[in-house]
């Protein structure tokens, strides 16, 4: 059985920050992750606002322009209000590129990264994979999602309201519009929050999210009908 000082159960950014961070002040630290690949399987937008952008330190490579100009919409998709910041708000990620770029400065720092292990549970310090061996850990942190097994099975809070969502991403011509941020505010298709297209000039996120249990006809099916008449640039 492997011991080690520190289990980070998920590998997204933020397990993957933190296993650095560990490793550097010389604990020994391994990373569990479910995905056998860091790029594919991507659960999360990657729109980056500019708090995110101040706390995790990207390569600019890995980011698109960045956009400083929101328009908000109302249901009806006319006469949005248009705010414009004076610096940088949002910028859109290569996910998969910042993903496999935080796995690479983790496994510098001296972290182990351990793909295609599934947590099933930990007891008496004591973490159980499908697929890996059991680790002994000092300490467990529980990076994996909003539906965290670790926290249920530590007894921590758990997320119990939270938003689902989805997006398509198009490519676009490269320098025909300004970048901009266009969120529509509409029950009909992003009930508790909003529907999105965001264009840096590169690529083009088309998205909507709400509460689960008042997106009745399915995240897809919303996103589909949000898609065919979305404001900005929302075709492929």
């Amino acid at each position: 059985m492997q011991t080690v000082d520190a289990l980070v159960v998920g590998a997204g950014l933020a397990g993957l920050s933190t296993a650095r961070l560990l490793a550097r002040q010389g604990l020994d630290v391994l990373v569990a992750e479910r995905r056998r690949t860091l790029t594919t399987g991507i659960r999360t937008t990657g729109i980056f606002v500019r708090r995110t952008l101040d706390d995790f330190d990207l390569p600019d490579h890995l980011l698109g322009p960045g956009v400083r100009d929101v328009l908000l919409y109302p249901p009806s998709r006319r006469a949005p209000i248009r705010l414009t910041s004076d610096r940088d708000e949002y910028r859109v990620a290569d996910m998969a590129g910042v993903y496999e770029h935080a796995r690479h400065e983790a496994e510098s720092a001296g972290a182990q990264v351990r793909l295609g292990a599934r947590f099933r549970g930990v007891r008496a310090g004591v973490a159980r994979f499908e697929g890996a061996e059991p680790v002994a850990a000092r300490f467990v942190v529980g990076a994996d999602g909003a539906r965290s097994q670790v926290a249920r099975d530590l007894g921590l809070d758990v997320n119990r309201r939270f938003l689902v969502g989805a997006e398509l991403v198009h490519p676009v011509a490269s320098g025909t519009t300004v970048p901009a941020f266009h969120c529509v505010l509409d029950p009909r298709i992003a009930p508790g929050y909003l529907g999105w297209v965001i264009d840096d000039g590169r690529h083009a996120h088309v998205g909507v999210a709400g509460r689960p249990d008042a997106m009745r006809a399915g995240v897809r099916h919303l996103l589909d009908a949000f898609a065919a008449g979305a404001p900005g640039r929302a075709g492929p």
